[in-house]
């Protein structure tokens, strides 16, 4: 009986937003400070910074906490913003993501792990043509929701063993492959940009208002203009956006306003999932009506809206992110719909079961605006006897019945519906088969074949009527006005739905033909649950599927004496009247169709359907009719009603005598009462007017009645045929008892009565000939099991106030009897009576149960355990067993004196009929008195039935003093307990012939191997890569666990551990460490709270061992139900049992060792960055703090610590390990842990030091248990009784399986204890065992605080060794962390090949001053090479040398920088250790440009290219290397460049190259081998060949001109010269020319 967790789904509770920022790829900005900014509802916080490059890298945790209910939690949208860093203005804002906390809480386990999610452009503003074409890359994230219900979640998944969760940088490269690893929902729609538009054509609602509406969608938020001062508000206004669908951010949100008392109000809310709109196609949804409630009160209908959706995929790829609104014209709805005017009924018959004290109760009915008239009557008190005051009130109306009406319109959209009442009638259908079934289980239990036949032909049943309905076109509504793509998108994707269903139920149906015997039952319960999963598939798709034109709620309200008692709400389309033209296709629906009612209490918030909130039951019929088709209506249901006068019915028949039979068999309760432990209870039946009880059963929390209650004479109005269809509920109370107190009631509950009429009732049988005959008839007979009377028993829940107190094995019949009541004097009074029919009774066998009593752990209450000896008493059925008195209390644990009982109990041969174990814990005070302080309830009784053992029970006649105990004597030959043949894979042959090991010895092996899957991977490592063990620690061992995949086969040589990403604890291969003992709660009481699940006050854990073993015994002479089987037995105990009890009684003494490796996402505590946290731990009265050695701010810190303890159990079993938070004030708790000792010591699986993978004597994989592998393995032998192991060459025999020899790596150790390792790892393959021992392991274990129970608060990762204290103790491992290396990394620049040109110089060739910086851990400690100036080719040469300094751990391959923060804080980073280096170009007036860049991860780095010609950029599949281990690599590397501002058009170019040559030093080297910075010495480097002109022209003007002006200039400066020449002497010639002729005389 567990919680009714979906009862308090819509309680507050406490959420935990975890989110982990990785880092950025991609984003299309290269200089500036990058950080992330997220924004969660009015809170948001920022990662650090990262300077200059694409691909920023963050790696930080954060945690978002919120108290609310999850309805409100999942409306929030999580805001990712990529800001760059400003000095003197407001950041930039570079591209954001949005993720909706939906779409997280939809993902299995409610979280994403390392998906990458797509930067859209920010949202809101308009963009700049340039802006519009990048892309704004990738982000990595991790998110999840922690919730205090959900289980908690790891965000790590067993099955991929995740490299990451450490701080480690992934090495295996899945989560760096974007496509495959992208955050979107899966969806078979391609991904697209999609334009919504939303249009609000006009509202109703019921007050008069200004009314507007406001959409909010991810980021976008768009408002209509207001309507004022109307009730009828038309808008005809839409908005439009774009975003990518599918995508992440998914939720519209619709918030309707109006303005009251001078301010704006949301008065309703409506939220759309764009995911459930879309199908399979793209989103779309009306035109149609949404329906609206006020989000306080949900009962209160606030009015409709009249809506569409629509979208269009664009074109273009990154459209702008602007919200668009524009007016538009209004709809004409006769296109989709005509609205026709509906009549609703109510027809209130009989009520029953109403809380009131009041003597007259008042009817109405009411759908969205609308309500009925009152229809009102008078109650009365039930009749019959009855112990305690009865407080409820029944009522019976007379004919002609009155009824409650009124009239509606709205749209008609009844032939949209077929499909939804298709789909409920196939789930109802199937439920029905389904329960057929159980009855038919319950009748041939043990015959699977049986089982199997009915099973395959009720599945036939199923797969015809799906047949029928798609034939019939069930699904292609012919709708008369036209059809909205929403329509469209839904049929598809029924039809696609319903086409596949049939597939899975021939699978179904193939699994239980393909079966072998053995696994039948199972393959049985596989298939009904797959069946029971279908059914709740469909009903939800026919809920879910319907958010347009669905219809508002209907709601029936009872009151009383002037005040609200309940109200029913119902899903109105259920009851409409369907006009069919195909009579032969009448469509049911519940359309006055008989019906209980059940009234809830108007306050009840529980989401469950039973949480004992009912108040009232009232059987009635409701309809839904168009008023223009009543007259067709009419005639429909006249065989049954005919209609005097409006709102006036006569059923055809007056009435129906009935006689009901309820058998009430057993109970089983829930302990922890208000008032007391363990009470006196009984069942009060109250049904049609009358009550009975069941007599009270004495103390006990599983109540055996065994009572048949009979209501001689029920009369029902109507004839039988409506009681057939839809049979009546019956109301249950279940009170305890005290004598001077009032009867306290624990819950209430309801049955529905199997209703048989007369020609039924007659011929119905439970014994007819089982199994023969069968195919012939199969399906009659499964009909026949619908009407079986007496019917079957069942459990029926009893509930209160949300939370199952008691579960009541029962059920119920109503017979039609004709006969007429005044012939004969019938007594009205109902009769008790015990004895159910044998049909139905449970069918009683023996068993014995066997009880070890641990004995008390975690005792807290001190004032009950001073005073008086206690007793523990366990009771199963009618057997109470009860240990010894206790023995003094250690701390706060009590052993018992007698540890062991055992006695003989009567259980039903059907597993599902038995009683829970009930323990409750009695003081004892002077000789007689008990009184009883807690009791617990151990639940499923059945997984305790010991399988393949039988007893039989021998009276003994012998002893005087005891006549008739009975012993017990076992059947050794068949001891295998606890094996489980499930489990087993074809069991290796065991070997018993002499002849056998004489081939063995010749060195011959006629068996296969047990273990022969482990020997595959048994290839010869190449020992070229085999590195020296001696730099190796149990770092290496841990960190190779994390990621070693089959690929990475370079880890192979060394050696691995198991992590698991759990507690140990909860992991199912070992029985949760509970196969020793069963921890069961005491509980002293509940304590019931308003909103959330009540809590249980537990007070003690106790810790039990149970066994259940069938035996055969001799019918005793049987006084009154088995009194003397009740005896203890006398010599009952088998001789192993009694070392296990004396081992129990013992006080132990132990050594612990705790060994705490590091931390994962621990939450922060401090305001401004992560915690620094430490370890304290508590066991017993010792305490052990390692405050001194705090981690500072990591949300990952590394421990590697280990404490050793001593302890004693079992006073210390449980060892508690707390983190803190270092502070200067005051330090805070982070979380906890807790570990039971004791289960770890006494388990068989063997918890204590876990088994290494492979055998070695030294090194860091050393076995330190105590014992040899071949030693566990001998004492394993001896202490289960069969054959030590055989040998025999290379292959050992243990229990007759072989098994061969499975190291890989340390080969030379010696091969018996290989050989018994291998035998060790592989326990669950012998039969005598069949159980795992547990590996060497670091579990991974869950922080959690008492003020948010069950809130994960972080992770510790861990393990602990348990050694018995008085003998020598192996030496711990060591975990110190290794601190980082320091190293020196010399990069030398070479050439430059392909630079784009930054400038123009002034002849306008393109030209740039080159110069190339790097940094390593720092940005500011940046190194440059000299400038290459005038390079035209885009080429330079350098050969220029940066020295970095660098702290690498190789463990965790990371580097670490630490940095002074604060006065006396220093802070710790780790990164990838990867070196940056960029080319600019060299202004003189302007700011210098940016070229290009290179990144490079020195650990897992791409090889580069030996020459220019062959440097591409790299492709996807490049091979890396890792330069800690190569040392050098010289190279050509192609270089990621920015496209230059002046040429926009082009993309990016990417054709530039860099010549490195890469060096990495130890400190070491680096001392004997020094290098010099840029060119000198220590090793100076050449300077480089470069062009004459390559120099600064401001710094030699002389130079420059000679150099670089003289060169262009010459040619012009000469023709200059020359023709100044030319011109100066045709100047002076013609100059002189007139004076030269002038001189020349005339003759």
């Amino acid at each position: 009986m567990s919680y009714m967790e979906d009862c308090f789904a819509g309680a507050p509770q406490e959420f935990l937003i975890c989110i982990t920022v990785h880092k950025a790829v991609q984003v299309g900005v290269t200089s500036g400070d990058l950080y992330v900014r997220i924004s969660l509802d009015k809170m948001a916080k920022s990662t650090k910074t990262f300077p200059n490059t694409e691909n920023p890298f963050f790696n930080e945790y954060f945690v978002f906490e919120f108290h609310c209910t999850l309805t409100e939690l999942l409306r929030l949208t999580i805001l990712f913003e990529l800001k760059k860093h400003m000095t003197y203005k407001k950041n930039v804002l570079v591209a954001e993501l949005l993720v909706d906390l939906h779409s997280v809480w939809n993902q299995s386990n409610h979280g994403y792990f390392k998906k990458w999610g797509r930067l859209e452009a920010p949202i809101g503003e308009t963009q700049s043509l340039e802006a519009t074409t990048q892309s704004h890359g990738y982000l990595q994230l991790d998110l999840a929701i922690v919730s205090q219900h959900s289980t908690v979640i790891s965000g790590l998944r067993s099955e991929e063993q995740d490299s990451q969760n450490m701080n480690k940088w992934t090495v295996d490269h899945d989560y760096d492959d974007i496509e495959k690893n992208l955050l979107t929902n899966a969806n078979s729609f391609a991904p697209s940009n999609i334009r919504y538009f939303i249009a609000f054509y006009r509202g109703f609602f019921t007050r008069q208002s200004n009314y507007m509406i406001q959409v909010s969608f991810a980021g976008f938020n768009g408002k209509t203009p207001v309507a004022r001062n109307t009730t009828t508000p038309v808008w005809n206004h839409e908005i439009n956006f774009a975003w990518m669908y599918p995508s992440v951010a998914q939720r519209f949100l619709i918030l309707i306003f109006a303005y009251e008392h001078l301010q704006w109000k949301c008065v309703a809310e409506f939220e759309v999932s764009l995911e459930e709109i879309a199908f399979k196609g793209s989103p779309s949804l009306g035109p149609t009506y949404l329906h609206l409630y006020d989000p306080v009160n949900p009962m209160i209908y606030v009015g409709r809206l009249l809506i569409e959706l629509r979208s269009e995929i664009l074109k273009e790829s990154q459209p702008t992110h602007t919200l668009a609104s524009k007016t538009v014209p209004g709809l004409d709805e006769t296109r989709f719909w005509h609205d026709e005017v509906y009549l609703v009924e109510f027809l209130p018959l009989m009520g029953q079961h109403i809380h009131t004290t009041a003597t007259a109760y008042k009817i109405s009915a009411r759908l969205a605006e609308h309500s009925s008239n009152v229809v009102e009557g008078l109650l009365r008190t039930p009749l019959g006897r009855s112990q305690s005051a009865i407080h409820s009130r029944s009522f019976r109306r007379e004919s002609p019945f009155r009824s409650c009406m009124f009239r509606v319109r709205l749209p008609d959209n009844r032939a949209k519906y077929e499909s939804d009442f298709f789909m409920l009638d196939i789930a109802n259908y199937m439920r029905s088969e389904l329960e057929i079934f159980k009855i038919f289980q319950l009748k041939h239990p043990l015959q699977e074949e049986e089982q199997a036949k009915c099973l395959k032909a009720i599945l036939g049943n199923i797969l015809n009527r799906i047949k029928e309905g798609l034939d019939a076109h069930r699904f292609d509504h012919d709708v008369q006005p036209q059809r909205t793509t929403w329509d469209f998108n839904r049929q598809l994707y029924l039809l696609d739905y319903f086409a596949k269903l049939p597939q899975e139920l021939h699978q179904l149906k193939q699994k239980l033909r393909s079966c072998f015997l053995e696994h039948l039952d199972a393959s049985i319960a596989d298939v009904v649950n797959e069946l029971q999963r279908l059914v709740a598939e469909i009903g939800g798709l026919s809920s879910m599927a319907r958010t347009q034109d669905e219809w508002p709620e209907l709601v029936l309200s009872l009151s009383a004496g002037g005040k609200d008692l309940g109200v029913c709400r119902l899903n109105a389309k259920l009851f409409l009247h369907l006009q069919n033209p195909d009579a032969d296709l009448q469509q049911e629906t519940l359309c006055w169709r008989l019906k209980s009612f059940s009234f809830k209490s108007s306050n009840c918030t529980h989401t469950c359907p039973n949480c004992g909130c009912t108040t009232a039951i009232v059987l009635g019929c409701l309809s839904i009719v168009v008023e223009r088709e009543r007259k067709e209506f009419l005639s429909a249901i006249r065989e049954d009603w005919t209609s005097i006068e409006p709102m006036m019915w006569q059923p055809s028949s007056a009435q129906t005598h009935f006689l009901c039979h309820v058998y009430v068999h057993q109970a089983k309760v829930r302990p922890g009462g208000e008032k007391k432990n363990v009470c006196d209870s009984h069942l009060r039946i109250l049904f049609a007017g009358q009550a009975c009880e069941t007599y009270t059963s004495p103390g006990t929390l599983s109540p055996i009645w065994n009572a048949v209650i009979t209501f001689n004479f029920v009369s029902f109005p109507g004839s039988v045929n409506l009681y057939l269809k839809n049979p009546p509920l019956l109301s249950l109370e279940f009170y305890n008892t005290e004598r001077s107190l009032p009867d306290d009631l624990v819950g209430m509950g309801s049955v529905a009565v199997s209703v048989i009429s007369e020609d039924l009732a007659t011929d119905s049988s439970w014994d007819e000939a089982g199994g023969l005959g069968w195919s012939k008839n199969l399906t009659q007979k499964l009909q026949r099991l619908k009407h079986l009377t007496p019917p079957p028993l069942k459990w029926v829940p009893v509930a209160r106030k949300g939370y199952v107190q008691a579960e009541v094995l029962m059920s119920a019949e109503l017979i039609e009897i004709s006969m007429d009541p005044s012939s004969q004097d019938i007594k009205k009074d109902p009769i008790l009576a015990t004895g159910i029919p044998v049909a139905i009774r449970p069918n009683m066998q023996n068993f014995v149960l066997e009880v070890f009593f641990v004995g008390l752990r975690n005792y807290s209450k001190s004032s009950m355990s001073s005073a008086g000896k206690r007793k523990i008493k366990v009771m199963m059925g009618d057997l109470v067993l009860s240990s010894g008195p206790s023995t003094a209390r250690i701390r706060n644990c009590i052993n018992f004196l007698v540890a062991y009982a055992s006695g003989v109990v009567s259980l039903p041969d059907q597993q599902d009929y038995w009683p829970a174990i009930i323990a409750t814990d009695v003081l004892l005070s002077g000789f007689s008195s008990e009184s009883i302080l807690g009791a617990a309830l151990i639940p499923n009784s059945s997984s305790f039935l010991q399988r393949d053992r039988t007893l039989k029970c021998v009276p003994k006649k012998e002893q005087s003093s005891r006549d008739d105990s009975t012993t017990v004597s076992v059947d050794e030959d068949d001891e295998d307990t606890e094996l489980e043949w499930e489990e087993e894979v074809a069991k290796p042959t065991r070997i018993n012939s002499w002849w056998m090991r004489f081939v063995f010895a010749l060195g011959l092996r006629p068996a296969a191997y047990a273990n022969r899957q482990a020997l595959r991977y048994n290839g010869d490592l190449d020992d070229s890569d085999a590195v020296e063990e001696r730099e190796f620690t149990w770092w290496t061992k841990f960190y190779n666990s994390m990621y070693w995949s089959a690929a990475e086969m370079s880890h192979e040589h060394k050696h691995r551990l198991v992590i698991y990403h759990e507690e140990l604890e909860k992991q199912a291969q070992f029985g949760y460490l509970q196969d020793w003992a069963v921890p069961v709660q005491l509980v002293h009481g509940v304590k019931f709270k308003k909103q959330a699940p009540p809590k249980e006050d537990v007070y003690a854990t106790l810790k039990l061992q149970l066994k259940l073993t069938p035996c055969q015994c001799p019918e005793l002479e049987d006084f009154g139900g088995g009194g003397d089987m009740v005896r203890p037995m006398a010599n009952p105990i088998h001789p192993r049992y009694q070392s296990t009890l004396q081992s129990l009684s013992e006080i132990i003494k132990l050594t612990v060792r705790v060994y705490i490796v590091q931390g994962v996402q621990i939450r922060p505590r401090d305001l401004k960055g992560d915690s620094d946290c430490y370890v304290k731990l508590f066991l017993g009265d010792k305490t052990v703090s390692d405050r001194a050695h705090f981690a500072p701010n990591h949300s990952n810190p590394v421990f590697g610590r280990l404490f050793e303890l001593e302890a004693t159990l079992p006073g210390d079993h449980m060892l508690q390990i707390i983190v803190y938070d270092h502070d200067k004030i005051k330090d805070e708790v982070i979380g906890q842990t807790n570990i039971d000792l004791e289960d770890r010591w006494r388990t068989r699986h063997r918890a204590t030091v876990g088994l290494a993978n492979e055998y070695t004597r030294s090194g860091y994989n050393h076995w330190h248990d105590l014992k040899l592998p071949s030693e566990i393995l001998i004492d394993l032998c001896q202490r289960r009784g069969i054959q030590p192991p055989f040998y025999y060459g290379n292959v050992i025999e243990v229990d007759g399986v072989l098994f061969g020899d499975e190291t890989v790596i340390s080969k030379d150790e010696e091969l018996q204890e290989r050989l018994s390792l291998a035998v060790l790892k592989n326990m669950e393959k012998l039969p005598s065992f069949g159980y795992k021992l547990v590996p060497e392991h670091v579990e991974t274990r869950s922080l959690c605080r008492d003020d948010f129970p069950n809130v994960e608060q972080g992770k510790l990762q861990m393990w602990i060794e348990l050694f018995e204290a008085n003998i020598y103790v192996p030496n711990p491992i060591d975990i110190t962390p290794v601190p980082p290396a320091e190293f020196e990394v010399r990069v030398v620049v070479k050439n430059l090949s392909g630079i784009q040109a930054g400038d123009k110089n002034i002849f306008g060739k393109l030209m740039s001053d080159i110069y190339v910086i790097g940094w390593c851990e720092d940005e500011d400690k940046r190194q440059s090479t000299d400038i290459h100036y005038r390079s035209f080719a885009g080429d330079a040469a350098f050969n220029w040398r940066l020295v970095f300094g660098m702290k690498y751990s190789p463990n965790e391959d990371l580097m670490v920088i630490r940095r002074k923060s604060g006065l006396l804080e220093e802070i710790e980073f780790k990164k990838p250790p990867v070196i940056y280096l960029q080319v600019w170009d060299k202004d003189v007036l302007s700011k210098d440009e940016y070229l290009a860049a290179l990144d490079l991860n020195l650990s897992n780095m791409p090889a580069p290219y030996p020459n220019v010609h062959l440097c591409k950029p790299y492709p996807k599949k490049r091979k890396r290397i890792n330069l800690f281990k190569r040392k050098v690599i010289t190279g050509w590397f192609p270089l990621q460049s920015n496209a230059h501002p002046s040429q926009t058009s082009q993309a990016k170019v990417n054709n530039g190259k860099m010549q490195l040559n890469i060096e990495i030093c130890s400190d070491v080297e680096a001392a004997n081998r020094p290098a010099g910075r840029g060119q000198d010495p220590p090793m100076a480097l050449e300077p480089p060949y470069r062009p004459d002109t390559s120099f600064n022209p401001l710094a030699h003007p002389c130079k420059s001109f000679r150099l670089i002006l003289w060169p262009v200039i010459r040619k012009y400066v000469l023709w200059t010269l020359l023709i100044l020449i030319v011109i100066l002497g045709l100047v002076l010639f013609f100059s002189n020319l007139p004076g030269k002729l002038m001189a020349i005389p005339l003759e």
